[in-house]
């Protein structure tokens, strides 16, 4: 596949999926495509101000790294520069904020901003990633999304990224050639800490299962989602399109959790517990009130909001990527489990 960008712009570079990007671009990740490059390509990269940037060392001058805060207009221009071959890969998003306007100050305003440079700066592709969010949850375990659904978002996180999308679709309407990527939830390489801590409560016998486990859920490995985005920006058929990308197969949540376990006890000889916290579906409506609750206080709390979500139907359907941009995704959740957590203990030694 030939990726004819001579300038890339990414945003988040330094996280979860941001360095899987950056991984792939430089190094020609097999798990995600074998991209045909110039020779001469700007890996251009943002970070936050706050953050180390031991990542790319290992990169030496391969990549351009800017710090800054994406709210912040100075931020947005010294970022990007005027290129007629390039393209902007925007993976900021906040999921877990401190403060509940931070969802819309980022997600919003300053993908907004953003965008709106981009143009000023004749960028030529501009891909933009969501979240299942905007849309909210199935309405039972056989339905799943797909590009035609309605908005229907789930808290202030999911009328963010509606925003955002709402946004760009009228930017669509005046002709600029931007995709949404919708991806749902994450797991992979370069994972946070905050996944380990799922599988550690996997492993322990400590995760809740909210209800049957039979509520289905659509999983996207960092690496799948990587190779929708080049798909993407390599195929003219992108252009004012949305896609959902995830991994092949939806999975209910008991499949999900037995899966994790699989690996832990195959793969890194533990013994996971063969029990998991039970607990009624009706808390899960409980936790959801309590989060609307405290959201609308404006407050946040990252623990009571997951588990709002574990009883929910929250999956898609890829069947539009596969027949316009021939996404095949080749990282399942045994895979993708294994390789993200051997990863994880090497950076950990």
């Amino acid at each position: 596949m030939k990726f004819k960008f001579e300038d890339v712009f990414i945003t988040g570079s330094n996280g979860w999926l941001g360095r899987s990007i950056v991984q792939s671009l430089i190094e020609n990740d097999p798990d995600v495509l074998e991209l045909e490059k110039l020779k001469h390509m700007n890996v251009n990269c943002l970070v936050n101000i706050d953050e180390s940037l031991d990542f790319f060392k290992k990169y030496g001058d391969r990549t351009n790294v800017c710090k800054g805060d994406l709210r912040k207009s100075e931020t947005i221009a010294n970022f990007l520069y005027e290129s007629n071959s390039g393209l902007l890969i925007h993976t900021v998003g906040v999921i877990h904020p401190k403060k509940i306007n931070q969802f819309y100050e980022i997600n919003h305003i300053a993908t907004s901003k953003l965008v709106d440079k981009a143009i000023e700066k004749n960028v030529s592709k501009i891909i933009i990633i969501s979240s299942n969010s905007p849309l909210g949850c199935n309405p039972n375990n056989k339905h799943t999304f797909n590009e035609n659904s309605k908005y229907n978002p789930y808290m202030h996180y999911g009328k963010s990224k509606e925003l955002m999308e709402r946004y760009l679709l009228k930017k669509i309407d005046e002709g600029i050639d931007i995709t949404i990527i919708r991806s749902p939830w994450f797991y992979g390489e370069n994972m946070p800490e905050r996944q380990n801590i799922f599988y550690k409560m996997v492993v322990s016998g400590r995760f809740p299962i909210i209800g049957s486990g039979l509520n289905v859920r659509s999983l996207a490995n960092v690496k799948n989602i990587c190779q929708g985005i080049f798909l993407a920006s390599a195929k003219k058929i992108s252009k004012g399109k949305i896609y959902w990308i995830a991994d092949a197969e939806n999975l209910n949540m008991l499949s999900i959790v037995e899966t994790v376990k699989k690996v832990f006890r195959k793969e890194f000889k533990m013994r996971p517990k063969k029990n998991h916290i039970k607990i009624p579906f009706f808390f899960g409506e409980i936790f959801e009130f309590i989060d609307f609750f405290l959201q609308k206080c404006g407050i946040y709390s990252q623990k009571i909001h997951v588990l709002s979500e574990l009883n929910k139907n929250i999956a898609c359907d890829i069947s539009l990527a596969k027949k316009e941009l021939d996404y095949n995704p080749k990282v399942e959740l045994y895979e993708g489990t294994l390789k993200a957590y051997k990863k994880y203990l090497k950076l950990k030694q």
